[in-house]
């Protein structure tokens, strides 16, 4: 099973980024490897992971082909339920305060 963590700047998604330089930071996390222009997942030896940068709606409704994008409103962590949540949290805190946003468990509409 899986469950996600969703990264965002408000409950509208109304705020929007530039996607290089989110990618560029990313690509420097060195439990991740990138796998496509917007999409990462875990390092060798790190717990199973796959980070989505996408474009959403106001609903947080996205799809992703994994093609790059100009700009993101929304990344996706889909973590696995086998491993440490705090690993994944702890993931998520790091690119919600580079970007100034906010890390959310989707389950509980917590924020982390």
């Amino acid at each position: 099973m899986s469950w996600y963590l969703t990264i965002r700047s408000d409950a509208d998604y109304s705020r929007f980024t530039p996607t290089a330089p989110l990618v560029e930071f990313v690509a420097a996390i060195s439990e991740l490897r990138q796998t496509g222009p917007v999409t990462f997942e875990a390092a060798a030896g790190q717990p199973w992971v796959a980070v989505i940068l996408a474009m959403c709606g106001p609903d947080g409704s996205y799809a992703s082909d994994g093609a790059f994008v100009p700009t993101i409103n929304v990344v996706e962590l889909v973590c696995s339920d086998s491993a440490d949540p705090m690993w994944y949290k702890a993931l998520a805190s790091r690119i919600a305060m580079f970007l100034g946003w906010s890390a959310f468990e989707d389950r509980e509409e917590r924020q982390i």
